[in-house]
C-alpha cells in the first residue's frame, strides 16, 4: 500500500515504515521544505472526529490481561506525547535555519495533537485517566537536551552542533525512529490485524504518518552531520548506544496492575522489533553518510 494511503477512507497502520527518507543530494532546507509541504497537505486530521463506539465494545470483550496490557500500552504513548509536547520548543528555536524551524514548528503542533488523541481515547474509550503505563525511561533526560540547546542558542561552532545532534538523535532518532515505530507494529500485530479497536487503530495510523515526517527529517540531519565531522558521527552513535538499554525496557516486560502480574501478549515480539528498527536507523544514518562523504572529495 502506498505511503500514507487509506482504504475505504480509513487510515491503516502500515506494516512497513512510512518514514519520509530523503535523497543524499537534498540539502536540509530542501528536506524541511518538502516535509513541511507534505504536512500542510496531509497532517490535518482531527482527533476529535475519531469514533470510539466500536472500540468500547471490543475493549469490553477483551480478556482481563489484554485489557490491562492495552491500557498500559496506550498510557505509555499518552505520557510520551504529553512529555515531548511540553519540552520540544527548544528544538524549534535551535534549528539552524528559518526553513527548518518552520518544519519543526509543525512537529510541535503535531505532538500536542497526538497528546490530544490519547486524552480523548482515555476519556471516551477507557473512561478514566491512565493508571499504569509501560515504563519509558528514555524520556527522563529529554528536557535536559532542550535546556542545553537553549544555553547554546546564541553561540556557533562544534559545541552547538554537538548539542543539536544529541537532541535530534535522542528524540527523532531513538524515541520516534526506534521506540515509537516499534509500538505501531506491536499495536498492528496484537490488535489492528485482528480487526480490533478501529478508532485506536485510526489514531495510531495517523500518528505513524505524522512521525514518518519527523523521523525523515531527523535522519537527514543526523546523516548530514555524521558526514560533516567524525566527532559528530561518534557522538550520534554514542547517543543511540546509550539509550538502547532504556528503550529495551519498554516492550517485552511484564507489568503489575493492582497486584496482578500481566505478561505481554506473544504477538508483541517487542525486543526483536526494537532491534530491527535500531539497526535500520544505523544504516539510514551511517550507510548514507559514508556514501555522501565519499562523493564530496
Amino acid at each position: 500500500m502506498p505511503r500514507g494511503s487509506v482504504s475505504d477512507g480509513q487510515p491503516r497502520i502500515q506494516e512497513d515504515e512510512v518514514v519520509d527518507t530523503s535523497d543524499v543530494n537534498e540539502t536540509l532546507d530542501e528536506v524541511a521544505t518538502r516535509l513541511w509541504r507534505r504536512g500542510v497537505r496531509s497532517g490535518t486530521w482531527d482527533p476529535a472526529r475519531i469514533d470510539f463506539t466500536v472500540d468500547r465494545q471490543h475493549y469490553a470483550d477483551l480478556g482481563e490481561n489484554l485489557r490491562l496490557y492495552l491500557e498500559a500500552f496506550a498510557a505509555a504513548f499518552f505520557q510520551a506525547e504529553e512529555n515531548v509536547a511540553k519540552v520540544f520548543g527548544p528544538w524549534v528555536m535551535a534549528a539552524p535555519t528559518f526553513t527548518q524551524q518552520a518544519f519543526l514548528s509543525s512537529q510541535l503542533f503535531e505532538e500536542f495533537k497526538h497528546a490530544d488523541f490519547f486524552e480523548l481515547a482515555f476519556r471516551d474509550l477507557f473512561g478514566r485517566q491512565p493508571r499504569r503505563a509501560l515504563v519509558n525511561p528514555v524520556h527522563d533526560s529529554l528536557a535536559d537536551k532542550g535546556d542545553r540547546l537553549l544555553e547554546l542558542l546564541e553561540t556557533e561552532g562544534v559545541e552547538r552542533e554537538l548539542a543539536w545532534v544529541e537532541a535530534v538523535a535522542h528524540y527523532q532518532g531513538v524515541i520516534e525512529g526506534v521506540q515509537a515505530n516499534a509500538g505501531y507494529q506491536i499495536f498492528r500485530r496484537v490488535f489492528a490485524d485482528k480487526q480490533l479497536l478501529p478508532g485506536l487503530a485510526e489514531g495510531y495510523a495517523n500518528i505513524q504518518r505524522d512521525e514518518g515526517r519527523h523521523v525523515g527529517y531527523g535522519i537527514a540531519v543526523l546523516r548530514h552531520y555524521a558526514a560533516k565531522d567524525p566527532r559528530l558521527a561518534t557522538r550520534i552513535r554514542e547517543v543511540f548506544e546509550e539509550f538502547l538499554p532504556l528503550i529495551q525496557q519498554r516492550y517485552g516486560q511484564s507489568i503489575v496492575v493492582d497486584g496482578k502480574t500481566v505478561e505481554p501478549p506473544p504477538e508483541e515480539d517487542g525486543p526483536a522489533q526494537l532491534m530491527k528498527l535500531y539497526e535500520r536507523r544505523m544504516r539510514d544514518i551511517f550507510g548514507r553518510a559514508i556514501a555522501t562523504a565519499s562523493t564530496s572529495h
